[in-house]
């Protein structure tokens, strides 16, 4: 039996609560979170209606998260036989992508430091405290979604719209390393590192903090 389909569609991560603009957010972060952590067989077929079901929505949002993750990288579209998950990246792409990850990234989070964005440090510090509940509960649809939300609050405040939506596809060949860390509680302090540097206006510490969480996993393999 697949454990996937006893999923609730409640995705309220135990006792978190994220922030969704509408459904199709909710079942796109679900099913992507799936894909990062490899639980989904490459060549894995994703149709609409079993997805529907699952989550006890609309065929439209099921539609609508096919379409956005195929645009990301993370699923393949071929007509006249839809969906499927897509395979990894190999060592050569994925070193080229996580480098031009981290360029971006940096460059989000120099200009924050530059010109702090409204808002952004209440929201980075609640991201941060729901992040290490869900790293201590291991609940790794949690830290998955958590995680990528942290990285999108740099990129969605720092001033330069559009950038967000050139970072996703950045991650369609990825799957997150979290076995690298002894315990899940290792990925949150590298986290809070980059929150404090950048709160101190610490450019450099920022930028070799956010190198760590980035670039070392993949570099290290």
């Amino acid at each position: 039996t697949d454990s996937r389909k006893q999923t609730s569609f409640t995705i309220t991560i135990s006792h978190f609560h994220m922030e969704y603009r509408n459904v199709r957010e909710k079942v796109t972060d679900q099913i992507r979170s799936e894909l990062l952590l490899g639980e989904c067989e490459v060549g894995e077929a994703m149709r609409e209606s079993p997805l529907a079901e699952r989550f006890n929505v609309g065929r439209g949002p099921s539609r609508d998260a096919l379409l956005q993750l195929s645009r990301e990288g993370l699923l393949e579209f071929t007509p006249n036989r839809g969906s499927r998950v897509g395979k990894e990246w190999d060592g050569k792409l994925i070193t080229v992508m996580v480098d031009l990850r981290y360029k971006m990234e940096s460059f989000a989070m120099s200009e924050i430091i530059a010109h702090p964005a409204e808002d952004f440090t209440s929201k980075i510090r609640k991201n941060l405290r729901l992040f290490k509940l869900a790293c201590e509960d291991a609940d790794m649809a949690a830290v998955v979604q958590l995680d990528l939300e942290f990285h999108r609050l740099f990129l969605r405040h720092c001033g330069h719209s559009g950038l967000e939506s050139v970072w996703l596809p950045m991650m369609g060949g990825v799957r997150l390393p979290y076995s690298r860390h002894e315990m899940l509680t290792d990925s949150y302090e590298e986290h809070k590192q980059i929150v404090d540097a950048v709160e101190a206006g610490d450019r450099k510490a920022a930028l070799k903090a956010l190198k760590t969480n980035i670039l070392k996993p993949f570099k290290a393999s």
